[in-house]
């Protein structure tokens, strides 16, 4: 079994134990009642920079940092589906 996919299942294990989707919860609510107190940007754009400096210092593949770094934002584009129009990605491939 590949390190990176012990720690993957480790990794899922613990985001969903009662605790960590609790505090989940609570933070996706913290945030989604700051974004009502103002403003809802129209247009939002993330570049995708660090994911190789990411997977190398926890010494896993770089494959696998670029994946963790696209489920993050995959998370974040579920917490903005409310009312941005535009969402823009851009990677950088050296």
């Amino acid at each position: 079994m590949s390190d990176s996919f012990h720690n993957s299942k480790i990794r899922k294990w613990f985001a969903s134990s009662p605790p960590v989707t609790w505090g989940m919860r609570q933070l996706r609510e913290l945030l989604i009642g700051a974004l009502r107190q103002g403003p809802i940007p129209q247009h939002v754009a993330f570049v995708m920079d660090g994911n190789r400096r990411f997977a190398r210092s926890h010494k896993i593949e770089t494959v696998e940092g670029h994946n963790l770094g696209f489920e993050a934002l995959a998370r974040v584009c579920i917490l903005c589906n409310r009312g941005i129009i535009l969402l823009l990605y851009h990677k950088h491939l050296y």
